[in-house]
């Protein structure tokens, strides 16, 4: 193992546990376990003010994706039109498929026209879209798993968020299958044990896109009601930063986001 090679290593991320546990983390890299080094595991808090500097809207309306795919794909491309005009654009939508960003991008086309340019993953390489997507500063770009991580775009360009779904890995990919049969063999369950704590970590990533400064504010809305009507919610939740939320159906959640936005002199209409 490679630290056994070296006398002392530090790991430090944003999103090296998942909400507040190492474990995940450990089981990946080999520590933890039984002749592993001394590890000393801490969580720092956020510089940032995110009671203040960001709005978390869950709407409790959205159709479930896996049980309405139709409904909920025509929910996203609702909810980030009506978004457009909060925020006058700068969004990013990020989602898990490549199918459900087609969806939406067409829908998109028809529906807001030409006021906000819309700027989709494949239509060009990842570094020019969001170079037009900075100097726009008005555009809502459409992107997949790239897209949840690794980007970094501070300051007004980027002010909306929308997350389409919880970022769950696909059981019957390869890797992943194999993962969850190895952890099947040891006893372990395999959504508990790796589906959840992954997608935990990923919507975090996700979710931190938005607010790269103590300059900046925003909206994140996410449209997986799954937090909230399902027993692993609360833990996926508690991983998240402590922004101001609200859970509410999208009508009201939608209106405390123009009043996030106005409050900031931002909009379509200022």
């Amino acid at each position: 193992m490679i630290f056994d090679r070296l006398k002392t290593t530090v790991l430090t991320s944003a999103t090296l546990a998942a909400s507040g546990d190492f474990g995940f983390l450990e089981s990946r890299v080999g520590l933890g376990g039984e002749g592993s080094p001394v590890t000393v595991r801490e969580v720092f808090p956020s510089p940032f003010d995110y009671p203040s500097q960001c709005l978390f809207g869950i709407p409790t309306d959205i159709p479930e994706p896996r049980e309405d795919e139709t409904g909920h794909a025509a929910a996203v491309a609702q909810v980030v039109s009506d978004l457009a005009y909060a925020s006058d654009g700068g969004m990013f939508v990020l989602f898990t498929s490549h199918a459900a960003l087609q969806r939406a991008a067409a829908w998109l086309r028809n529906s807001l026209g030409t006021r906000w340019p819309l700027l989709v993953q494949g239509e060009a390489p990842r570094d020019v879209l969001l170079r037009r997507f900075r100097d726009l500063g008005n555009a809502i770009l459409l992107g997949t798993d790239s897209f949840w991580e690794g980007v970094d775009v501070p300051g007004r360009a980027l002010r909306t968020l929308v997350l389409n779904k919880l970022p769950f890995k696909v059981p019957s990919e390869p890797v992943t299958a194999a993962r969850l049969e190895r952890l099947a063999e040891q006893g372990e369950d395999g959504f508990m044990g790796y589906l959840l704590p992954h997608a935990a970590l990923k919507l975090k990533q996700g979710f931190g896109r938005l607010i790269r400064s103590r300059q900046d504010v925003g909206v994140v809305v996410l449209l997986d009601s799954r937090v909230i009507t399902k027993r692993y919610g609360p833990l996926v939740l508690s991983g998240l930063p402590r922004a101001d939320r609200i859970i509410a159906p999208w009508a009201q959640v939608r209106t405390k986001c123009e009043d996030f936005f106005a409050r900031q002199g931002i909009g379509a209409s200022v």
